[in-house]
């Protein structure tokens, strides 16, 4: 499963959008999410995040844009890449099981 975040940064006082950038593919979205605090987040590709302070310096490296959180604002949302609906690894005793949600 393969996932890219697509940032997107506004005017501060007008709200407009200015632009908007994916990162490349991350073959681990569910380190991604735990790292954020999104791990329980039950609609992640469905949604749009307000970037959180402390979430800079962890999304950052996937981006040419440098993030200024004193000048714009700015949302993330998740892109999934991939066979529908996603598959997640269950740990059962020392092995672990693929899942389909579907």
């Amino acid at each position: 499963m393969l996932m890219k975040i697509r940032l997107r940064w506004y005017e501060k006082h007008s709200n407009d959008l200015k632009a908007d950038e994916y990162s490349a593919d991350i073959a681990d979205p569910d380190s991604v999410f735990e790292t954020l605090g999104l791990g329980e987040e039950t609609a992640i590709y469905a949604d749009v995040f307000n970037v959180q302070p402390n979430w800079i310096t962890i999304i950052q490296p996937y981006f040419q844009h440098m993030i200024e959180p004193d000048r714009l604002d700015y949302q993330i949302s998740f892109r999934y890449q991939g066979t529908w609906p996603p598959f997640t690894t269950q740990t059962v005793g020392k092995t672990h099981r693929l899942i389909n949600f579907a």
